[in-house]
């Protein structure tokens, strides 16, 4: 992957972006070493011309909401807390599928009150639950993006449920594509990502 970034990079006409919901540290020592620019957590931070910026300032977070996500935690093994400026996420890759369906569904009810009391987000993404800000997603990070020139092309490829903010709030014109389950806000699909990648060899050559 980081080699196939590395050609489209090359190409002068190209602008590459990155748009992730982990946070400017982790894509830093990640991909910091590219000319690409990059949004984390979800738009909240931008790096642009190599200089991160904010739109917003770190959210000081409730203890209720931290203490809900805690004790989920406590009762599932292998599944852990993530606290980052702008977000707070529980992961649960490695749990046992049955498990992490019960506790999934057990969080969201339980943060449903203290969230919309404090206008936070809660998501289901990729094997996560994330609690954020609402006031910026992929979609607005999109809309920026997009405002500051007439790209004469736009594609965006994005394989979680946070990506389908950003497929709809791009123009018609751009070609969007959900990687894995098919999503009815991206034009195509791709079932699986050794064949994303295969699809992204043959657009550079």
């Amino acid at each position: 992957v980081i080699d196939l970034l590395k050609k489209m990079c090359a190409d002068s006409h190209n602008r590459m972006i990155i748009s992730s919901g982990r946070d400017k540290q982790a894509l830093e020592d990640w991909l910091g070493h590219l000319p690409l620019d990059m949004a984390a957590e979800h738009g909240m931070f931008y790096k642009e011309n190599g200089i991160w910026k904010s739109k917003g300032q770190k959210i000081e977070w409730d203890q209720e909401i931290i203490d809900i996500i805690k004790h989920t935690v406590k009762k599932t093994p292998r599944s852990k807390l993530e606290i980052k400026e702008t977000a707070l996420v529980f992961h649960y890759r490695d749990v046992d599928v049955w498990l992490a369906e019960l506790r999934v569904t057990q969080l969201i009810n339980a943060l449903i009150n203290p969230a919309s009391r404090q206008n936070l987000q809660i998501m289901k993404g990729n094997k996560i639950v994330e609690i954020k800000s609402g006031e910026f997603n992929k979609g607005s990070e999109a809309l920026r993006l997009i405002s500051q020139s007439e790209y004469d092309f736009v594609m965006a490829i994005g394989d979680d449920t946070t990506d389908e903010e950003m497929f709809m709030a791009l123009p018609d014109t751009a070609i969007t594509i959900k990687v894995g389950d098919p999503s009815n806000a991206a034009r195509y699909n791709i079932p699986k990502q050794t064949l994303n990648i295969d699809f992204l060899k043959k657009l550079i050559k």
